[in-house]
């Protein structure tokens, strides 16, 4: 089945290869960081675990969909505009300019 074929308004929990959930995988990472973060002060871990999983994602994501951004934008459940305005953010984080 192609990208634009596959049928979106269902998601499913699709395990990894160790047949963990993507949520158990998440729930380990943040566990393994508050450890390692040995009783000091933690603040905005939502704000930091949103930017570690948002990149990838969409990175992923529009691979997937063969770098078409509007079978990737319905893919994510979001605009193509929006996600335009994420991939331009990304790439000027990356050259370190200012927005």
């Amino acid at each position: 089945m192609q990208a634009q074929d596959t049928d979106w308004s269902d998601p499913t929990v699709i395990a990894t290869r160790h047949d963990e959930p993507l949520r158990a995988c998440v729930r380990t990472a943040v566990r393994t960081y508050l450890h390692n973060m040995d009783g000091q002060d933690v603040a905005g871990l939502h704000r930091l675990v949103m930017d570690e999983v948002e990149r990838p994602l969409i990175e992923t994501v529009l691979e997937a969909a063969g770098n078409n951004q509007s079978v990737a934008a319905r893919m994510l459940s979001i605009s193509r505009s929006t996600l335009r305005k994420k991939l331009a953010a990304y790439a000027t984080a990356d050259t370190g300019a200012e927005p």
